[in-house]
């Protein structure tokens, strides 16, 4: 079964962090890079060259408002060997590939109230394409203040979904606005990581509400320490808040509190997952919670993805690429490469 690269990092700097992990992921990253070349040769009507002018245009507010992981991300392109504009495109990939967007990712979490043993779970299925199943690593970080960070993304990206040793944790779903843009904001990836710095839930909260940016995006944050969960739909002209009932939250690709913004089609795997998870209320362990993720109900558009789409290279069809299912008693997060109906769930310790 496949598994993804492991890395750690332990830096007295954000820099000294994002060299280890360039370094021990060089290969990947440049499969990465080279992955997104031809993607990107394939779909866009932009050179390479001039949408590296665009991801770099990002670094004016990057530098503003988080210069530590703006720090991180060049000391990634520098242990890695790679032109740091490579490393931006890397990073602005959900932002540079927004128009026209497909259907990404399902998530959810289980507060005590509704799983078996009072214990608290953070879950998604990413879904994206087939071609970055070979460059996805997992990353456990230790930041010079001694917070660690357990979490997964592309090689050669900041952190995108993980938890850390203060107990909070994201996960994150694509959302498309009418109100979308191609301006420049805070790009997702820079905020992700951001979040993971975060010692409680109101900063992250304040962190996510604040933040300047020109697309949409949803983030469901947890706090495993303080028992607390929402999800926050955030769009250019604000954010809205979706509280858990009965201890569960879901969410999946539209807009809940203003379905009317919504600039895609709407999807059912975030009903669906409440609907599986609800089924053993009160009992929800591990092992449902993989159950639900494995279903094929609404196939090929189903919480468990496959590449169905015969039209286009099998790099570029739809495919659940990772599970993650954070687990915060046990101090873990359990991880399957590929739809998890048919892979194998690893464990790592936070």
């Amino acid at each position: 079964m496949k598994s993804f690269l492991f890395v750690k990092v332990s830096g007295s700097t954000p820099y000294e962090c994002g060299k280890q992990y360039g370094e021990q992921a060089k290969e990947l990253i440049a499969t990465a890079v080279a992955d997104y070349k031809l993607l990107f040769a394939e779909t866009s009507d932009k050179t390479w060259e001039q949408i590296t002018e665009y991801a770099l245009s990002y670094l004016p507010i990057i530098r503003e408002t988080m210069p530590d992981i703006l720090e991180e991300a060049e000391g990634i392109a520098y242990g890695a060997g790679v032109l740091f504009g490579d490393i931006m495109v890397l990073n602005c990939r959900y932002e540079i590939t927004k128009f026209p967007k497909d259907k990404e990712c399902t998530t959810g979490t289980v507060l005590p109230e509704a799983s078996k043993d009072g214990a608290m779970y953070l879950i998604k299925n990413w879904d994206y394409r087939v071609g970055i199943i070979d460059h996805i690593v997992v990353l456990h970080i230790t930041e010079p203040d001694g917070n660690r960070i357990i979490g997964i993304t592309e090689a050669g990206q900041l952190v995108r979904d993980g938890m850390n040793t203060y107990g909070i944790a994201l996960v994150n779903n694509n959302l498309q606005s009418i109100y979308d843009t191609r301006g420049v904001g805070v790009p997702s990836c820079f905020l992700r990581r951001k979040v993971l710095k975060c010692k409680s839930f109101d900063e992250g909260k304040k962190l996510i509400c604040s933040f300047k940016r020109s697309v949409s995006c949803n983030m469901m944050m947890v706090s495993g320490i303080e028992k607390k969960a929402a999800d926050f739909e955030v769009y250019p002209m604000g954010t809205d808040i979706v509280e858990p009932e009965q201890g569960v939250l879901t969410h999946a690709n539209h807009f809940l509190v203003q379905p009317e913004i919504h600039a895609l089609t709407q999807s059912p795997r975030g009903e669906r997952l409440r609907e599986l998870l609800m089924s053993k209320h009160g009992q929800i362990d591990v092992a449902h919670i993989k159950a639900c993720l494995s279903d094929h109900k609404n196939y090929p558009y189903a919480l468990c993805r496959h590449p169905a789409d015969v039209s286009v290279r099998l790099g570029r069809r739809s495919i659940t690429v990772a599970c993650e299912i954070y687990d915060f008693e046990a101090g873990v997060v359990h991880i399957c490469a590929g739809p998890p109906c048919e892979g194998e769930f690893k464990t790592y310790v936070l």
